[in-house]
């Protein structure tokens, strides 16, 4: 196992970990969380070796190896799929070793190559690596391109799937749902359970720790504390701690009752029965969360739209392309009053080209997009933070908006998302991602939109600010349209689902549940069909590669072959007149004293057919054993 023993690490001046300590049993799946900068990553990264410790002790087992995601893709320009199956170094090297055999036309080297490449079950690297990639969103027509021809989304998603590929005894997995869609990332949490090495995670994904974690190492002013289960297990033992004092949980009463209150005052109308549904839901949570939440330094909320038109949006006809390259085709769908509409499909089925189309930053080719008077919208594109000025403050981002706050209030509105008075004055270009994130939130917030589309808002979101997030916008009683790979988050906001796929926007018939059991059952059908052909084609290669393998044996041991034979028919010659000669031995007459020339003759032609017979005999034998060693090393 991996001991961490009174280990303490630093990033320049600054203490990450004093004196901490944890252990890594083989097999065990753990889930390592912390406020950003609390050491995480750095802490994985002396685990491999590239960053120093300050005191303590780390031992790693010199027989293990450690798998990872690389930061730096090294030849863009390689095949996907060579990509992807290197990751295992066996085959690589292996790989490596045919690719010199055959330059320097080493027919030994190549038969000891091929050998351990069955040894190593290599044949079947390929088809395991295409798997992955299915898995992971690629498709058939993806595996003969090289990695330049992908966006970074994507090239993130084949260093996943390198890294899978590795034989580890620890993966450590740095936000690995990070550019992945609900499917891949439902795909992955399969995965990793049935995977039978160690899981060292980093994940602000509550629900994906929950599917794949046994416990939770928690980075905590400077120690390693740890908890036994999941991220729900470890939310519950930190609450039990919490609930201690007495403050937080008056807090948490006062947040209960609010959302009871909105349960009683709608859960009769059918208009709001869905709403009333999902606050049960936040209810039901927030008895597991409401104390950490207590202590969340983030805590805002949407103001309630002055009003809100039904229908807010009308979708008829809208068509889309890119390039020639068909997006949308022919889509019909409505948007109504207080919807909260869950946005899924895989990466590149349209699911941001039809948010543009409904914001106005797209034109449809076909179609129309009708927003109703009085819609106002609050977008979080995918790449929200590029539109932020660098170079200007929080405080100024806000008093550039049309409605344009006092100072003060600016300041008093920004302490709601984490933001001192000191920080509301410093250039964005500063700030960590994260940040980021929350001043994109704030601005949208206070711009009281009634309805609010979010694509991939938690990219950049730690926990804390993803928690708050969530309970803001169980309270907001507009229209929600939600892109993210955040199960949990879109499971207890939204109450309808809209699936993107094949040009055209299909309601799902059920929950988000049902939708993902259904993607994972197309998933292996499609991987079934994939592996049930190549499983054919690997045997026929396997059977060919046998056969040249046997052609090579033969064509190094024909020459000792061929000499073997010269050396039994001479044996088989000298024998039979050995023979003559003891028969001739056998006559009286040839003893008597006018024979004793002729037996002179005869006792000189023995000793020499023996000699030689021994001679060849001894050739015999070296030529069986170089055989023996030629197919030994084979």
């Amino acid at each position: 196992m991996i001991v961490l023993q009174s280990l303490s690490i630093r990033a320049g001046s600054k203490s990450l970990l004093e004196s901490a300590s944890l252990s890594i049993h083989p097999g065990q799946k753990i889930g390592l969380v912390g406020k950003n900068g609390a050491g995480k990553t750095s802490l994985f990264k002396t685990i491999l070796n590239e960053f120093p410790i300050d005191s303590g002790h780390l031992s790693v087992p010199a027989n293990w190896l450690i798998g990872s995601v690389e930061q730096e893709l090294a030849d863009r320009d390689a095949l996907v799929i060579d990509y992807v199956c290197f990751g295992d170094s066996a085959y690589a090297d292996c790989r490596s070793k045919i690719a010199e055999f055959e330059a320097n036309n080493d027919q030994q080297g190549l038969v000891s190559a091929y050998d351990l490449m069955d040894r190593i079950d290599g044949y079947q690297v390929p088809n395991k690596a295409k798997q992955l990639m299915y898995g992971l969103g690629f498709k058939e027509s993806d595996f003969s391109k090289t990695i330049s021809e992908f966006s970074g989304g994507w090239q993130v998603r084949l260093k996943l799937a390198r890294a899978l590929m590795q034989r580890s005894d620890l993966l450590l997995l740095d936000e690995p749902t990070n550019h992945l869609d609900i499917e891949a990332v439902t795909w992955l949490e399969q995965w990793l359970k049935s995977y039978e090495g160690a899981v060292l995670v980093i994940s602000h994904d509550r629900n994906f720790l929950d599917q794949v974690v046994g416990g939770i190492a928690h980075i905590h002013n400077h120690k390693i504390y740890f908890y036994s289960g999941n991220f729900a297990s470890f939310e519950r033992q930190k609450n039990e701690q919490l609930m201690q004092q007495q403050a937080l949980h008056d807090k948490q009463k006062q947040q209960m009752q609010h959302l009871k209150s909105f349960i009683e005052r709608f859960k009769a109308k059918a208009s709001k029965a869905k709403q009333a549904q999902s606050r049960v839901k936040a209810l039901q949570r927030m008895e597991q969360v409401a104390a950490v939440q207590a202590t969340n330094p983030f805590q805002f909320n949407f103001p309630e739209p002055d009003f809100q038109p039904d229908p807010m949006l009308n979708v008829s006809g809208l068509s889309f392309c890119y390039s020639q390259n068909p997006i949308l085709e022919k889509v019909d769908t409505v948007l109504r009053k207080g919807d909260r509409i869950g946005l899924v499909g895989v990466n590149g089925s349209g699911k941001t080209t039809l948010l543009k189309l409904l914001v106005g930053e797209l034109q449809p080719e076909q179609g129309k997009v009708t927003q109703s008077k009085g819609v106002k919208i609050g977008y979080f594109a995918q790449h929200q933070l590029e539109s932020l000025t660098v170079e200007q403050s929080p405080l100024q981002h806000l008093l550039n908006l049309e409605a344009k706050p006092s100072d003060q209030e600016a300041r008093d509105f920004l302490g709601q998302f984490g933001f001192s008075n000191n920080q509301c004055l410093e250039p964005v270009i500063n700030f960590s991602g994260g940040e980021k994130a929350r001043l994109a939130l704030a601005m949208i917030v206070f711009q009281k939109p009634n309805l609010i589309i979010l694509d991939e808002p938690t990219n950049h979101l730690d926990m804390e600010t993803r928690d708050a997030l969530d309970m803001a916008i169980q309270e907001f009683t507009g229209a929600i349209i939600l892109v993210t790979h955040d199960k949990h988050l879109l499971a207890s906001i939204c109450d309808q689902f809209w699936w993107v796929h094949a040009g055209q926007v299909e309601h799902v018939h059920g929950d988000l549940d049902d939708y993902l059991q259904q993607q994972m059952k197309l998933l292996k059908s499609i991987q079934s069909e994939s592996k049930a052909d190549k499983a054919s084609v690997s045997k026929k290669q396997l059977r060919q590669q046998s056969a040249q393998d046997r052609k090579q044996l033969e064509a190094k041991i024909r020459p000792f072959r061929k000499e073997l034979d010269k050396v039994e028919n001479k044996i088989e010659r000298l024998q039979q007149k050995l023979s003559e000669y003891h028969q001739l031995m056998e006559d009286e007459t040839l003893y008597s004293d006018e024979n004793k020339l002729k037996l002179s003759d005869c006792l000189q032609a023995e000793a020499a057919c023996k000699t030689e017979l021994e001679e060849l005999e001894g050739r015999w034998l070296e030529l069986e054993d170089q055989i023996e060693q030629i197919r030994q090393a084979d």
